[in-house]
């Protein structure tokens, strides 16, 4: 019983989350969404999984970032990405879980 209330409670949790982010995605403009990408990558290290979120700043500006995932929500993680750069950010370093998804939004500084 008490597993199925964790695996609904975070499926409760991964939605919740999941609404601003979407909200920022229908607001954005094609044009804005496009400046830059955000995706999640699992490093296999001894003792278990390493989360990293990464961040590919498209454009000629800073990028003012705030990444998260739905096995570590809070707090969200903020960093600023280069011009043409990309950034790691390790979410997790110790990982029992194999899967995890990435969420976040950029803005110009």
């Amino acid at each position: 019983m008490t597993k199925i209330t964790r695996i609904a409670s975070a499926a409760l949790l991964a939605l919740v989350l999941a609404i601003p982010a979407m909200h920022h995605l229908t607001t954005s403009s094609a044009s804005a969404r496009s400046n830059y990408k955000i995706k999640g990558e699992v490093q296999v290290q001894t003792g278990g999984y390493r989360h990293v979120v990464i961040i590919k700043n498209k454009t000629r500006d800073w990028l003012n970032c705030e990444v998260w995932t739905d096995v570590d929500p809070q707090p969200p993680h903020s960093t600023r990405v280069g011009p043409r750069n990309t950034r790691e950010v390790v979410i997790r370093t110790r990982a029992e879980e194999d899967e995890f998804i990435p969420y976040g939004f950029c803005r110009n500084n």
